[in-house]
């Protein structure tokens, strides 16, 4: 039997103190694989349909893992691999409905046996579903395919090349580097599980727009790897993809993260390179809390009490507020940096001169509540550790007044909002 992934405490020192470093990401990048592996043996053990299918799969899937392991690996640890198996374990045990049959749910199996066959340079013959009218194999690309909506393909492969039975159109990816340091991640705008967010998820961006998008990455990732090395390193090891949304209001700038999806998450086309810097943290910070929550309980998740948030209008249960609590400490901390950029300063001491106000008072709120565990005393104390040092820095009295007036202001409303007395 396989020992249970263990973060040591060095980890989650590093972790509580708002970073983490890119060993600590590794760790929680190798436990999420782990829990993408667990999720498909309960699939497979769940299985509602053709065992002949099931097992095809899972045989065509072993088979290109002992002919190319690092690919293939590469391929299960995937963030939409893992919101896929997520789902489907869920649909098998009824705590979810979809209009999707469930026999193309589970069978998306298939798709991600295909794309280890492409990987592996097998040949194999593997069954896939029709989605959103063609076939994806997850981290490769899509087959348009006139066919019914959740059809079963037969799809052929000769060394790992398919016989296609349609166009091809291949995912693509962003990339940048600075003072040589990399990020490639890819741009997934065709995977049929990068929903759950926000706004919806957007379908194939066109070219002009995809250029936009690459020129601003690369300027967001610049703007980390000058300013903010440490955050631009752990990006570099746990960010796998991003996956555009759709625009629902103009101006209306949106990000969000899926807990089962490590090292991705969905955002429009940030306004700004310091946006898009900061989104990117923001976001992974989630990501990495979420997979450390895999390994380390918290908090009580039974809690009933919610807690005022000052970037939210509602009240938040204590998850919230830490995975809150969190990110934020993580966007005050790079705005705290970007005000050595020429041009940004002025903007980013006024975002941390607010963002500190406001994480310090939700930290203050998280450190009070009865339902942290000790581990979650402990990690607690670490963002308090980074906390105390921010709001040590002296910054010009009259964004220290700003920040503070519209804190208080934002919390009065709140109480106002929700009944709670001052």
């Amino acid at each position: 039997m396989s020992a249970p992934h263990r973060l040591p405490d060095n980890g989650f020192a590093a972790l509580s103190s708002g970073l983490g470093g890119s060993d600590a990401v590794r760790a929680l990048a190798e436990a999420r694989l782990s829990r993408h592996l667990l999720l498909i043996r309960l699939i497979a053990d769940g299985w509602p349909g053709s065992a002949a299918e099931r097992d095809h799969a899972l045989g065509v899937l072993a088979q290109s893992q002992d002919r190319a392991a690092e690919p293939v690996t590469e391929l299960l640890s995937y963030p939409l691999v893992g919101a896929w198996a997520a789902r489907a374990v869920r649909r098998i045990r009824g705590a979810t409905v979809s209009e999707v049959p469930v026999q193309a749910e589970l069978g998306h199996l298939g798709a991600i046996a295909a794309a280890a066959v492409y990987r592996s340079g097998l040949d194999a013959e593997v069954t896939a579903y029709v989605r959103g009218g063609g076939v994806v194999l997850p981290t490769i690309g899509r087959v348009p395919l006139p066919r019914p909506e959740f059809a079963p393909v037969r799809l052929t492969f000769h060394g790992g090349r398919m016989a296609l039975p349609g166009s091809w159109q291949g995912l693509r990816r962003l990339s940048a580097e600075t003072d040589g340091l990399r990020l490639d991640v890819a741009f997934d705008d065709l995977d049929p599980y990068r929903d759950g967010h926000h706004a919806p998820a957007a379908d194939t961006v066109p070219a002009p727009e995809l250029s936009r998008w690459t020129e601003m990455f690369a300027e967001a990732w610049a703007l980390l790897v000058r300013y903010l090395p440490e955050r631009a390193e752990e990006l570099s090891v746990g960010l796998r993809s991003l996956v555009p949304l759709t625009n629902v209001g103009p101006g209306d700038a949106r990000s969000s993260t899926v807990r089962d999806s490590f090292g991705t998450f969905g955002l429009t086309l940030p306004t700004s390179a310091a946006v898009f810097a900061v989104t990117l943290v923001h976001e992974f910070q989630h990501s990495k809390l979420s997979a450390l929550l895999d390994l380390i309980r918290l908090y009580d998740r039974s809690a009933p009490q919610t807690y005022y948030a000052p970037w939210r209008r509602d009240s938040r249960p204590i998850g919230g507020l830490l995975q809150g609590v969190y990110a934020f400490l993580g966007v005050a901390d790079a705005w705290r940096s970007l005000r050595e950029c020429p041009g940004l300063a002025d903007l980013a001491g006024r975002e941390f001169a607010a963002l500190r106000e406001q994480v310090n008072c939700a930290l203050t709120e998280l450190e009070a509540a009865g339902a942290l565990t000790a581990a979650g005393r402990r990690f607690a104390g670490g963002m308090r550790s980074t906390m105390d040092r921010m709001m040590a820095e002296r910054l010009p009295g009259d964004a220290v007044r700003q920040a503070r007036a519209a804190l208080a202001a934002n919390h009065d409303a709140w109480r106002r909002r929700h009944g709670v007395p001052a």
